[in-house]
């Protein structure tokens, strides 16, 4: 396995790579409309933990998740202990087959981003758990590159994403938003955990977080939402 990097460092510890509570998480996947013998797939899947959760909350389900990160994997297999769930090093734009529901939170990029992924999503499963960025208001410059030099076509509105949620085939059926005290937990969390890490990259992922919360607007710029679509 290669060396962790600053952002894998910084989320240790938690079980999300986004800013939304855990009990938001389990009641978004509780939603879920499911058959008792469902099969999922979770594209861009992490450490695991969402399909986890979602064979947990609905027993008899079954389970496919799919990453690029070969670490992330491993991570996941042993998170998943003896559900009945496997795990797979695998490009998600390849995925062919149909599946009773499809997992991708924080993960559109695996399927082309917003708003391809939709389409991709509507195509594989009748029924998806999709988290996605968003803008509460249009992000000025300066918020963007320290983003990583992000562009304001990556994402939406909040209006804009469920619009494109309806044209990609998909009605909401449950919509859960991140609050800011739980991305001011979030990103606290990960810059804490960077800084206690103390290595070069870390520190600098730490400060590239703090700098970007105290810019303007660098608490209310971005928002984040889970939703549960059906066809």
């Amino acid at each position: 396995m290669g060396l962790p990097t600053a952002s894998q460092i910084a989320h240790a510890g938690l079980p999300f790579a986004n800013p939304m509570s855990e009990a938001a998480v389990d009641a978004s996947i509780a939603a879920l409309p499911l058959p008792v013998d469902a099969s999922l797939v979770d594209t861009g899947c992490g450490s695991g933990e969402m399909l986890v959760r979602a064979l947990t909350l609905h027993p008899g389900a079954r389970g496919l998740g799919i990453d690029l990160d070969p670490d992330a994997i491993a991570e996941a297999c042993r998170r998943a202990g003896d559900l009945p769930a496997r795990f797979e090093v695998r490009d998600a734009s390849g995925l062919e087959g149909a599946f009773d529901a499809i997992i991708n939170v924080g993960s559109s990029h695996v399927h082309g981003g917003f708003p391809a992924a939709l389409t991709a999503l509507c195509r594989l499963a009748p029924v998806a758990l999709y988290g996605e960025g968003f803008w509460l208001h249009a992000p000025a410059n300066d918020f963007l590159a320290a983003l990583g030099g992000a562009t304001e076509d990556e994402l939406a509105d909040l209006d804009g994403l469920r619009a494109a949620i309806r044209d990609a085939g998909f009605e909401i059926c449950h919509e859960a938003l991140a609050s800011e005290s739980e991305w001011a937990s979030y990103e606290e969390s990960l810059a804490a955990t960077a800084e206690r890490d103390g290595g070069p990259d870390s520190f600098a992922y730490a400060r590239r977080i703090r700098e970007r919360r105290a810019l303007p607007g660098g608490t209310d710029t971005l928002g984040f939402g889970l939703f549960v679509l059906r066809r």
